[in-house]
């Protein structure tokens, strides 16, 4: 097969799918998760509906597609803001608190892009990709305050990553999965255990001996 031909092909598959992403995020937000279906998704998208399934396995892959183009424009805006802020508290608030405000403004869909990242087997690309991306971003700041003397250099930086990541997950966890938690709760809550993280990861090591 020519490969111009080959690339038409390709870019007709990725323009399909945009508009498939594209309708799953019109719907979700119309109508809530839950409820839309994947012969609407296929109608808004202009394609049949056993076309959709081609592109993805189900409808929970569209959730994450629609959520993707989202989460990878947070991500971008919290690292321009991370680069004019100092401290290393202040530099995850940047993006916790994106991702926060985010799940605020469609509670019903957010739950249920929580439960997606949090309580299913992420294939190696999709969920896990992002989720990769994300935990490097979060190691990446924290290799950069312990270059600052900010926190211990003992810990690699994965390692710590993952404790700070833990305090997001509890307090989005317990706000959108739990209900426990009151959305006004989330970010001063966040907060103060990131600052006694960071306080107990700064101690210097003799004295913790």
């Amino acid at each position: 097969m020519p490969e111009a031909e080959i690339g038409l092909r390709e870019r007709n598959k990725r323009e399909k799918l945009s508009r498939i992403t594209a309708a799953a995020r019109e719907l979700f937000r119309a109508q809530g998760f839950a409820e839309t279906t994947a012969r609407e998704i296929c109608e808004r998208a202009g394609i049949g509906t056993g076309t959709l399934f081609l592109y993805v396995r189900d409808k929970r892959e569209l959730l994450f597609l629609s959520f993707e183009v989202d989460a990878r424009r947070l991500f971008a805006s919290g690292k321009a803001e991370v680069a004019k802020t100092t401290g290393l508290v202040e530099q995850l608030m940047c993006l916790f608190g994106r991702l926060t405000a985010y799940y605020a403004k469609d509670r019903v869909l957010s739950k249920a892009i929580v439960q997606e990242l949090f309580f299913r087997t992420h294939d190696p690309g999709g969920i896990g990709r992002l989720t990769r991306e994300f935990a490097e971003h979060v190691a990446d700041l924290v290799e950069a305050a312990q270059a600052r003397g900010e926190i211990r250099a003992d810990l690699t930086p994965a390692r710590a990553a993952m404790a700070l990541f833990a305090h997001y997950a509890y307090w989005t966890l317990g706000w959108l999965g739990t209900e426990l938690l009151s959305r006004e709760s989330v970010e001063p809550g966040l907060r103060r255990a990131l600052d006694l993280q960071v306080e107990g990861l700064g101690a210097n090591l003799e004295t913790r001996r």
